[in-house]
């Protein structure tokens, strides 16, 4: 494996331990980050104002997909940030702990399970992740989503690991209106479809859980990226991105997903005028990205903190 060295474009996110004002809310003083938040919780003023969770459930196609949603103090005010955060392929590793991190700075947080994943219905494919995607950001956009939970329409993010990756960033130049993507230790599923022979293809997707999915069969989840592969290759998918704030992180040690794809995704994203920002940074980490959660928290909150400024 070659890893990816962009010594010169590794940018270190300082935290930030401050009341942050949120832009573009001037209808609502009081809506704010306070990211000295990260790592303790705020005291609750009463039981109807308390952070809680409530459940996911919405529709995808003819699946309904479940999950849950983080819903932080309702001192955060009545248009908060919505952080939609998608697992990868087959949904072993998990980001909770980042999850509950960013409510506890005033976000609200949407985690699903795909199509044929983790009890959702319907079954798994490249393709349906990101229409699942796709469809969940058209419905934390709706009125009535935005009004229960307090959300921001403008201010939707998307965190994917791994094929989470290459779910947000296809579902973002899908649909318009995402304020930013953070991609971790993303996989290029296009790419490798292109460099890998199927047996391998078969062998890769067995070996990282294929089977503890609802599928219809290899051979079914196979032709689904056949027919998606070039336009899911990263250097293409983010040729098609608009107004999208881009945070790449790689795992150095990553032995699973070859770094040199996040080199061709930053190459693209830098040569597309319309990606106002791309950032990238390097942890001495493996694919799971444990060991730096807290550090990488920070990070993800202060690339939201200022997507929004």
């Amino acid at each position: 494996m070659r890893l990816l060295s962009i010594p010169a474009c590794s940018i270190l996110l300082a935290a930030v331990s401050c009341v942050i004002p949120l832009t573009g809310f001037a209808d609502d003083s009081g809506a704010r980050l306070k990211t000295e938040n990260l790592f303790q919780d705020e005291t609750p003023r009463s039981a109807e104002t308390a952070a809680d969770y409530d459940a996911l459930v919405f529709k995808s196609g003819d699946a309904e997909i479940y999950g849950q949603i983080l819903i932080p103090d309702r001192s955060f005010g009545s248009r908060r940030p919505c952080v939609l955060m998608f697992h990868g392929f087959a949904g072993f590793g998990r980001f909770d702990d980042i999850g509950q991190a960013l409510c506890r700075i005033g976000c609200v947080v949407v985690i699903p399970h795909h199509r044929g994943a983790w009890g959702s219905q319907g079954t798994y494919s490249v393709s349906h992740c990101v229409q699942d995607a796709a469809g969940l950001i058209e419905y934390v956009k709706t009125p009535d989503f935005q009004k229960k939970y307090s959300v921001d329409p403008d201010a939707v993010f998307l965190i994917g690991h791994s094929m989470g990756g290459n779910t947000v960033l296809n579902a973002a130049a899908e649909v318009p209106g995402v304020r930013g993507i953070v991609m971790l230790a993303p996989c290029d599923i296009g790419t490798m479809f292109r460099q890998m022979k199927k047996e391998d293809m078969r062998k890769f997707m067995i070996e990282n859980g294929l089977e503890v999915l609802h599928t219809d069969g290899f051979e079914a989840v196979y032709s689904d990226l056949e027919a998606h592969a070039a336009e899911y290759a990263f250097p293409n998918a983010a040729k098609r991105l608009k107004n999208v704030n881009l945070f790449l992180v790689e795992g150095a040690w990553d032995t699973c997903i070859p770094n040199d794809q996040l080199k061709a995704l930053y190459d693209a994203a830098r040569g597309n005028p319309a990606v106002p920002v791309c950032r990238f940074k390097s942890y001495k980490v493996r694919h799971g990205l444990m060991g730096v959660r807290i550090q990488l928290s920070r990070d993800i909150a202060d690339f939201i903190r200022k997507s929004l400024e």
